[in-house]
């Protein structure tokens, strides 16, 4: 658990957690390895095929694990802020937030704006190009039939949640911790009605015959960011009820991959993954996050992959905002390497292989650069600011 004394605004790293959101960048990565991303990337069929299409389709997962993840971090903030001041400073949650996420994001849609690799600036009318700001710089693209910066869905769900799960938390807050004491019905009582309300969303829009893309709109998605928000919930306040994770967590394990098994094989567009999957992936990732945080590595904290990982982690980011863009933009040697690897490597299950290595060296690359040099410096002048603005009392 983080050191309860820290500020709610300087949380201790657990790197268990960076290594998930490693592992789920990396899961991203490969679902996006596709003609858009590595153009000479060849057709794989027979038992090398059935594994790619495999791993491929279990890829878009990892936006799931971000979610619980997302759900997991933000509101371990929310909890430490209210435990330690009894009060929300909802102004200063959201400032903090967007320093986090809206200049990477700003400058991703201005690169791609100046160089026309997604053409998702209309700029035709003075009214196109109004309307088409407005939709991405407000984040609502997640409800445009056609959305031209495609993975940005994601985050846009992410965005949503940042807004109304503070407002949930300080209006349900008891006043005192659970564990001390305050009580946790309205809390859980809020927890079940999206747990369940959600699916039963789903299942009515998968009976009245639903859109391919309705995976993407926030109402049918915050029950994944609010799984997370449970499983701080019990690591805070119910700590012994997670006993058993400690004491087995290869089953744990077990039950995650029966839990998750079916992204091996559903689309999301799947109308029984859209209904019911979702719910199994997120409490599979949920079981996967609180059995990690709970144990850490063991033996394995520090060797050179766990800690290459959770480096990778740090940056991800700016790995999921860029990796889908690199071959329309104009990166240094990216294409080169691309066509030298594909003119060099004959066999079609090595070719696959040696495109993902590069289009992840490559991706990874720019998401270091980018956080290292654009991200942490504006995290760092955040930190300095005193924020006093937006305190919002509950009792």
């Amino acid at each position: 658990m983080s050191n309860p004394t820290a500020s709610p605004a300087a949380p201790v790293r657990n790197q268990s957690l960076d290594v998930l959101r490693g592992v789920a960048i990396v899961m991203v990565l490969f679902n996006h390895l596709e003609p858009f991303t590595a153009p000479m990337l060849p057709t794989l069929t027979g038992g090398a095929g059935f594994v790619y299409w495999r791993l491929k389709n279990i890829g878009w997962t990892g936006v799931d694990m971000f979610f619980v993840l997302s759900g997991f971090l933000i509101s371990g903030l929310l909890f430490k802020e209210l435990e330690q001041t009894n009060r929300l400073h909802l102004v200063r949650f959201w400032i903090r937030r967007a320093f986090k996420i809206l200049p990477s994001y700003w400058l991703l849609l201005g690169v791609l704006a100046v160089s026309g690799a997604s053409h998702w600036l209309v700029t035709g009318s003075g009214a196109g190009m109004a309307r088409s700001l407005a939709e991405h710089l407000l984040f609502i693209q997640n409800y445009l039939p056609d959305n031209p910066n495609g993975p940005t869905w994601s985050l846009a769900v992410e965005e949503h949640f940042y807004l109304l799960m503070p407002l949930l938390l300080w209006w349900l807050w008891p006043g005192r911790k659970p564990s001390e004491g305050g009580s946790s019905r309205g809390l859980l009582a809020a927890f079940l009605v999206i747990l369940a309300g959600i699916p039963l969303l789903r299942l009515a829009s998968a009976a009245t015959g639903m859109h391919p893309e309705n995976f993407r709109l926030t109402h049918f998605r915050l029950d994944g960011l609010t799984y997370g928000v449970l499983a701080q919930f019990l690591c805070r306040y119910h700590l012994p009820a997670l006993e058993p994770l400690r004491r087995h967590p290869w089953r744990a394990f077990a039950v995650v991959m029966a839990l998750i098994s079916s992204g091996f094989f559903l689309a999301r567009e799947n109308p029984v993954m859209f209904v019911g999957g979702f719910t199994l992936l997120a409490l599979g990732y949920s079981l996967l996050l609180l059995t990690l945080y709970l144990n850490g590595f063991g033996r394995w904290e520090k060797t050179l992959l766990v800690r290459v990982v959770s480096h990778v982690g740090r940056w991800s980011y700016n790995i999921f905002l860029w990796n889908f863009f690199l071959w329309a933009l104009p990166l240094p040697f990216y294409r080169e390497t691309q066509t030298w690897v594909a003119a060099h490597v004959s066999w079609a299950p090595g070719l696959v292989a040696a495109l993902f290595l590069v289009f992840c060296l490559f991706s990874i690359a720019v998401g270091a650069v980018l956080t290292e040099f654009f991200e942490t410096p504006l995290l760092n002048l955040r930190d300095r600011i005193r924020w006093g603005t937006g305190v919002a009392k509950r009792r």
